[in-house]
């Protein structure tokens, strides 16, 4: 992931006629960034996705299906 900065500069250039390569050589990333950051439509950053915690009593889990279903 690059910086904001250097995303939204690899369009101006773009725009102004500049060729990928030469975008990539004068903002050192690869041709593939170049054309990776210019096909996206929102470059604003993602979230980050929540993690799944575990409970603490995931372990106990079976053993109180098991007590469970004998008491009915």
């Amino acid at each position: 992931m690059i910086s904001m900065s250097k995303a939204y500069s690899i369009r101006q250039p773009r725009m102004e006629g500049d060729s990928i390569a030469e975008i990539s050589r004068k903002l050192e990333v690869s041709r593939d960034t170049v054309y990776k950051y210019l096909a996206m439509e929102d470059l604003s950053q993602r979230p980050p996705a929540p993690r799944a915690k575990a409970s603490v009593l995931d372990r106990y889990r079976p053993l109180c299906l098991i007590r469970f279903s004998l008491h009915e």
